[in-house]
């Protein structure tokens, strides 16, 4: 297969209690050893760490990936899952700085152009927490999320990104070492 092979939407163990006091504290159990083992497995090129609402656990990723000769060829890049005022989920590719949850989404979109970085519609008519038409505002659109438990909300998703001609991607939304590249983009 011709390409790179990247994971756009993962989360490890730095994305817990980072959710809000009206969330479950307890995110994701993927250790950052586990997480570079099922790259390696998977024959992922690169990832981005998309933790909710915060830039921790980006470091010390670069940081074990240096004291492992075995992962060196992996790159990951920083990412951020923001939730904005209404509890709705906006990711960022590309960012140096932690965008603060609860600000509007016109507000956090700012902040992420101005730091350079890419927005992206995650899960845009999943049951709960996407943007819905909302998602025409973001950069990218996430047409496929392997962690939809329904088929409708990727499918209305894709038509809704064709209809006004965005930019899809896909993403494993992985909360679980199992799911870490289930859904990969080529590149």
């Amino acid at each position: 297969m011709a390409g790179l092979k990247i994971e756009l939407h993962c989360h490890n163990e730095f994305s817990n209690f980072q959710l809000g006091p009206k969330e479950t504290p307890f995110d994701c159990g993927i250790t950052i050893k586990e997480q570079f083992a099922k790259a390696y497995e998977m024959g992922l090129d690169a990832f981005f760490i998309t933790n909710h609402n915060t830039l921790n656990g980006y470091h010390s990723l670069l940081e074990y990936r240096e004291n492992h000769e075995k992962f060196k060829k992996i790159k990951v890049y920083p990412g951020e899952e923001i939730t904005t005022d209404q509890g709705i989920h906006v990711l960022a590719f590309g960012l140096h700085d932690t965008i603060k949850a609860g600000n509007s989404i016109e507000e956090i979109l700012d902040n992420i152009k101005s730091q350079g970085a890419i927005s992206c519609a995650p899960h845009p008519f999943g049951l709960s927490n996407g943007l819905r038409e909302n998602a025409i505002l973001c950069d990218l659109i996430e047409v496929f999320n392997s962690n939809n438990v329904d088929r409708y909300s990727n499918l209305r998703a894709s038509h809704f990104a064709k209809a006004n001609n965005m930019i899809e991607v896909a993403g494993s939304d992985s909360h679980v070492v199992s799911t870490l590249g289930r859904c990969i983009n080529l590149i």
